[in-house]
């Protein structure tokens, strides 16, 4: 049977300021930016049509798995999911993390097919050149079976790329101490199956991608505990998940261990892709093909998010 892996950047998904279950938000909308019920609810409605939508056309059924970030809290995820259609069958995995921006990470799955074992939320302390400490999203961990098969998940959403790349240390940083964690599992059991999905502020050419997790170019080169970025190549050929100033990135990305590329494996990766349907794509001329995002600096859009989704296929073979 084939699965869905996705992963979402849903720019800022809080709560409404006259929500009757908001506590103290920490909204970055202010003034003529209001973030209202209704802008709300609207945002809901989108993101959850977009994400019962992802890889429907390969599977022909909603995604068994996907994480999102840039969600506010429990009470947002709950929101959600009761916009998913048929009151599709999820679990979750969240804990509100101490970002300064007060976003999170999350990783949702589909109950009939997977069995959660143990999970963790992953706290890195970093800090910034002065010594003080900074905040930023925890890393989202599960572990579980699909079909009977052992797998790991590992959801992140590393610190941006603002303020001339200030941030480029702390996310070498935490990658480094995610490879450690990974080193863990691979102690226990040399041929897990290791999923790592998120925003990585990075594009997957960078080089300090492949030093720190162990990613290997092509797959062909792969040994026993090293990793492959199938987003590479879609990045190569000029595949883009979010823009900026006109530029295409994909700092959005799904990461495998080496046993999905291996022939005796019982799950195989299939194929990525981008979730970039039009509906999802800014109309105003100029700025066609990119994503169709809910504000753009101080104006309300009404769109989705300022990424797309992207998502991976696999294959749990019986």
């Amino acid at each position: 049977m084939h699965h869905t892996i996705a992963f979402y950047n849903v720019e800022n998904l809080y709560q409404s300021r006259n929500n009757r279950n908001s506590s103290i938000l920490k909204l970055p909308f202010q003034g003529h930016r209001t973030w209202s019920f209704s802008r709300y609810k609207n945002k809901l409605a989108k993101i959850a049509k977009v994400i019962s939508n992802i890889g429907k056309e390969e599977t022909q059924k909603l995604p068994t798995f996907f994480g999102l970030c840039e969600i506010e809290n429990k009470n947002v995820i709950d929101d959600l999911l009761e916009e998913f259609p048929f009151k599709a069958n999820y679990g979750y995995i969240h804990k509100d993390s101490l970002d300064e921006r007060g976003i999170d990470t999350a990783f949702f799955y589909d109950k009939e097919f997977f069995t959660v074992h143990d999970s963790e939320f992953i706290r890195i302390p970093i800090f910034n050149s002065d010594g003080s400490r900074d905040f930023t999203r925890d890393i989202t961990y599960a572990k579980g079976n699909l079909e009977s098969n052992p797998i790991h998940f590992f959801v992140l959403h590393l610190p941006s790329q603002r303020e001339n790349n200030i941030n480029l240390s702390k996310r070498i940083y935490i990658l480094h101490a995610l490879r450690k964690k990974i080193n863990e599992v691979f102690d226990k059991d040399e041929k897990a199956n290791i999923v790592i999905l998120g925003d990585f502020n990075e594009n997957p050419v960078t080089n300090y991608l492949y030093q720190e997790l162990w990613c290997k170019k092509t797959i062909q080169e792969l040994k026993t505990r090293e990793l492959y970025n199938p987003f590479e190549e879609l990045y190569r050929n000029n595949q883009y998940s979010t823009f900026h100033e006109g530029k295409g990135m994909l700092f959005d990305q799904i990461i495998f261990s080496k046993t999905f590329y291996d022939e005796n494996n019982s799950l195989r990766f299939n194929q990525s892709k981008i979730f970039n349907i039009p509906v999802l794509q800014n109309k105003d001329r100029g700025k066609l093909g990119t994503p169709w995002r809910t504000y753009s600096g101080s104006r309300y859009l009404g769109g989705y998010s300022d990424h797309f989704p992207v998502y991976a296929i696999i294959e749990a073979i019986q």
